[in-house]
């Protein structure tokens, strides 16, 4: 008589799939818990986002013209809620869940150990780098996204060799336009790696090598002509022009000042392309070729040659080092054949992913519950253009106060009314070099509004020392770049 309480033992392969899951499903919670610990939206660009998404759901097209497949990820979760905010948060939350799950499989595609990989995964989105990311970047993290799984598609594809099929290269050509049309960041590096693979494909069918990487070459032409906010030429000179000031080991020590509870982390990257570099020769060539990609994009994006200040582009930047840092580690990681140490690892990730939210969190944080008790007290004209400092501005734009920037105004704003919300500037100054007649509106939490023309002549009276302290970034006081204002043109144009 068969046995009605027997169970089919579960293969290895079900095994993985529900650790995976598990893990998955763990990853996507905590990083929500984290997220909605604030009714309001993180960063300077938090509002940046949802304003994004508010303008393409009431107006059918985003305020800032735009061709990321993040943004459109983020329009279609706003349909399951009716909180922006909160549905951007949930659609973040999975952003990073999936990473988790690419960056396990990157590592099980460079080593086949399934235990080492997921640690690799787990490690991957525990680094204090990546909350900068999740809650200021997002379109950057959708990036980071399609750029591990553009490297795992690159590695598939070398490793098959004459195995290789066509669709192989549909899904690399695929996944390399989702990374282009995600942040230029990404996608300038992503050009390279390609560009990369291509030269290295002529010995084997030149002719087909070069009429490829023509065609490579026009149709990333096309894309920045035709689609917005994509990479352009402007980009790669904003790059080629960025002032030098070398500085031994300035991109860890600037991350370091801001975060010298993770020195440790700074010296685990700093050291990865070492330890790499000892585990190398154990390695396949096919592997070798795919990490020292990997160890040239470390050395450039550490680079100790740019000022690395806060919000600076060549930082930015740099907040990738997480990404060839990982990786590096990857033939240390799988060194390893001890099962307990692999766990131990995994479980003490856990709190330092959570730690690092928590910290990571606050980093280029604003002070939203104030914004919003100073939007009903404006009394702005009809039609006018407000200009106040990044993260105010969007949530202007996203409670629909008005219309408003963080740039100098251009020409063609002339005929409206224009004013600044102003911070830091006290009644007692404004006296002094104002006359008595401007007409100025105090605020909470040290904000004043006034028309733009009466700032400028406010400007314009003060001394070399005190114009310094003024004009910070709360009180922005340059031009849109051309890269911006060649954005604009796309607004005439159908999304």
């Amino acid at each position: 008589m068969a046995n009605s309480n027997f169970v089919l033992p579960m293969t290895t392969k079900s095994k993985q799939i529900l650790i995976l899951l598990g893990l998955f499903v763990f990853i996507f919670i905590l990083q929500f818990l984290v997220q909605m610990s604030s009714p309001f939206a993180f960063g300077a660009d938090g509002y940046y986002y949802a304003a994004q998404v508010n303008s393409y759901v009431s107006k059918g097209r985003f305020f800032s013209p735009d061709s990321s497949p993040i943004l459109y990820g983020l329009v279609a979760f706003s349909k399951f809620g009716s909180n922006i905010v909160i549905t951007n948060k949930i659609f973040v939350s999975l952003l990073v869940s999936t990473i988790f799950l690419s960056g396990t499989r990157l590592a099980y595609l460079l080593t086949n150990q399934f235990l080492a990989s997921i640690c690799f995964g787990v490690f991957l989105i525990s680094s204090s780098y990546l909350p900068h990311f999740s809650f200021n970047f997002i379109k950057n993290l959708g990036g980071i996204l399609f750029f591990i799984l553009f490297l795992s598609e690159l590695y598939l594809v070398e490793t098959l060799g004459t195995s290789r099929r066509w669709y192989h290269f549909l899904r690399l050509l695929f996944l390399f336009a989702l990374v282009f049309f995600s942040h230029k960041i990404t996608a300038g590096i992503a050009v390279c790696f390609l560009f990369v693979w291509l030269i290295k494909q002529i010995p084997v069918n030149q002719k087909l090598s070069f009429y490829f990487a023509i065609g490579l070459f026009l149709a990333l032409i096309g894309l920045s002509i035709f689609f917005p906010n994509t990479l352009h030429w402007n980009d790669i000179k904003m790059v080629l022009y960025e002032s030098f000031e070398f500085e031994f080991l300035s991109p860890f020590y600037q991350y370091a000042k801001l975060y010298p509870e993770f020195s440790l982390e700074q010296i685990l990257w700093f050291l990865s392309p070492i330890l790499y570099l000892f585990n190398r020769k154990r390695l396949e060539p096919n592997q070798k070729s795919f990490y020292d990609k990997l160890f040239v994009l470390f050395v450039f994006l550490s680079l100790p040659i740019f000022s690395y200040t806060a919000f600076s582009f060549p930082f930015r930047m740099f907040l990738l080092i997480f990404i060839p840092g990982s990786i590096l580690l990857l033939p240390s990681l799988a060194k390893s054949k001890e099962k307990w140490v692999l766990t131990l690892l995994l479980l003490l990730l856990i709190p330092y992913q959570t730690y690092a939210m928590v910290r990571g969190k606050e980093w280029n944080n604003q002070d939203y519950k104030l914004y919003s008790i100073l939007l009903p007290l404006f009394q702005f004209p009809k039609n006018t253009l407000i200009i106040v400092h990044q993260g105010f501005d969007y949530f202007i734009c996203y409670n629909k106060v008005g219309d408003a920037f963080h740039f100098l105004p251009e020409e063609k704003h002339k005929n409206r009314p224009i004013y600044r919300i102003v911070y830091g500037v006290s009644a007692l100054e404004y006296q002094r070099y104002l006359p008595k007649e401007t007409k100025i509106q105090y605020l909470p939490g040290f904000y004043s509004v006034l028309e733009e023309k009466n700032w400028q002549d406010f400007l314009s009276q003060l001394p070399a020392d005190l114009k310094l302290r003024i004009l910070n970034w709360k009180n922005p006081n340059t031009h849109r770049t051309q890269t911006m204002l060649r954005n604009e043109a796309f607004k005439e144009k159908p999304q």
